[in-house]
């Protein structure tokens, strides 16, 4: 089903360098990273602790490198540790120095229902300061990637992309329960933190250093909560308090960060000039898709066969809110509307929308990510008046929450522990990390959570989306932080140099 990708610019202005193609972008961010160090031999086994790694290859959707892997097996329910037993997956990327640190770094991956060795493949070369003089493990979080990963047997993608009927949902939801394999009480944060100690007894490490985004952030703080004395340092990318239930937000917000794009375009001369009607021309395709979708023909990105495609208007929804988590991806935007809202060509939005849809299809465990967010997230939304108006009067409408609600009317709410919603009170050195127009988890929510961290420091990448830490400054500047534990100490003004990448006034890129 991979129907699109985005046709190879014509000949004429230079393609813009900050373009890159993107893995994934649902709740929680998949970071993308372009591979740069050639990989260094490394010995065939190597022993940490009470766990020998073995040379292996990971890959992503996009890319593919060698690392250290094993195994670590856990109970599926730490209450009954003589029960059924599970098989977790760690990789190993071994610091440059052979002088290391004994204090690692442990990267927690967003979703939920992402894995931790497909979303960081590249983690050590994005933030050469960090993996300078420290290991770094990938753990993938128990149901995703290789360890127990809950994928369902139905087109996650089209799942994806299915217009709101809540009963067909519910159907959908009800076939990938009956396909989990194991007991989805136990696939919850709560149970991912003790996996997460077990595997730090194992390595025999003192102290993490612990690395997480978006989703992973709450895994990170729950941790540091429970297990205090085993953080040294945390680095949240992309904030979820612990007190946040995710949902009622998630179209409110993303609308405004819609509203910017939008504002920005008008008022950049030459964005404007191309397209003064980007406004109206948006809101006009998104009324004429909800009453009369289009049949495209596109390409089959396997084949290069032409296909034909329904275009609605939640594949386009779908479209503006994952590329609202990029400025790369944003950027492309304009001339993709234009295209279909003044000359009724859907062609390259069709392409884009199957390609980043298929993209986090391919990526996302949707059980694992039902069994998080029917204990963590829906139990506890809070639905007032005013929540549903919000959601009514942004482009997404409540197809979200009605999405997941239905989901949770099948999904058996799992193992919560009782402080888990509790805002967090710590004195563990922490960098909280934003983007200033991420459209899930808004700056304000970084404020939020570090009310109650003593010793903490809150940086804002200007202009920039969701999952910030590969840009400008900031991989130099989390090395700093985690080599000092010094949060007050980073100088942060190399940050003003960040902006959102310029858009493109035709299918060429930007003007020059």
């Amino acid at each position: 089903m991979r129907d699109s990708r985005l046709r190879k610019p014509t000949p004429g202005r230079p393609r813009h360098p900050r373009l890159i193609p993107l893995a994934a972008l649902l709740l929680g961010c998949l970071l993308a990273a372009s591979a740069s160090a050639d990989w260094r031999a490394q010995p065939v086994t190597t022993t940490v602790g009470e766990i020998e790694f073995r040379d292996c290859s990971l890959r992503n959707p996009v890319q593919r490198r060698l690392a250290q892997c094993a195994t670590l097996m856990v109970p599926e329910n730490h209450d009954q540790p003589e029960g059924r037993q599970i098989e977790l997956f760690v990789a190993r990327l071994p610091a440059r120095s052979p002088a290391r640190e004994p204090d690692p770094v442990l990267a927690i991956a967003g979703g939920p229902g992402q894995a931790a060795s497909e979303s960081f493949l590249q983690l050590d070369r994005m933030l050469p300061g960090l993996s300078r003089n420290r290991d770094i493990y990938l753990l993938d979080q128990r149901g995703t990637g290789r360890s127990n990963a809950q994928h369902c047997d139905i087109d996650d993608a089209q799942t994806l992309m299915l217009e709101p009927d809540d009963e067909q949902w519910r159907e959908l939801m009800q076939q990938c329960l009956q396909q989990f394999d194991g007991d989805p009480l136990h696939y919850s944060s709560s149970a991912a933190i003790q996996d997460i100690e077990r595997l730090r007894l194992a390595l025999d490490v003192g102290q993490w250093n612990l690395f997480s985004v978006s989703y992973g952030t709450r895994v990170a703080q729950h941790y540091a909560r429970q297990y205090s004395p085993a953080v040294r340092s945390s680095v949240l990318d992309s904030v979820l308090p612990p007190g946040m239930a995710l949902g009622p937000d998630i179209a409110p917000a993303s609308q405004q960060a819609l509203e910017h794009f939008l504002q920005r375009c008008h008022s950049d001369r030459a964005c404007a000039a191309a397209y003064p009607e980007l406004d109206t021309g948006l809101r006009r395709l998104l009324d004429d898709l909800q009453e009369a979708p289009v049949e495209v023909e596109i390409e089959h990105a396997d084949n290069l066969q032409r296909v034909t495609r329904l275009f609605t208007r939640t594949h386009l929804a779908g479209l503006l809110r994952l590329a609202l988590y990029s400025p790369e991806q944003l950027s492309i935007l304009p001339p993709m509307l234009h295209a279909a809202y003044a000359q009724e060509n859907f062609a390259p939005l069709a392409r884009s929308a199957t390609q980043l849809l298929e993209q986090v299809g391919s990526g996302l465990a949707i059980g694992m990510h039902n069994a998080v967010v029917c204990t963590e997230d829906v139990p506890f939304f809070v639905l007032d008046e005013s929540v549903l108006e919000a959601n009514s009067a942004s482009y997404l409408g409540d197809t979200i929450l009605r999405s997941l609600m239905a989901s949770c009317e099948i999904w058996p709410a799992g193992t919560l522990d009782d402080n888990f919603h509790t805002p967090l009170q710590s004195d563990i050195p922490t960098l909280l990390l934003s983007g200033e127009h991420d459209p899930i988890t808004p700056p304000t929510y970084a404020e939020q959570a570090m009310q109650g961290l003593s010793r903490s420091r809150h940086l804002l990448a200007p202009g920039q989306g969701h999952s910030v830490s590969p840009h400008g400054c900031l991989p130099r500047l989390i090395a700093e932080f985690v080599d000092t534990t010094d949060p007050g100490a980073i100088d942060d003004s190399c940050l003003q140099r960040l902006q959102a990448a310029p858009l493109f006034t035709d299918f060429h890129g930007p003007e020059p």
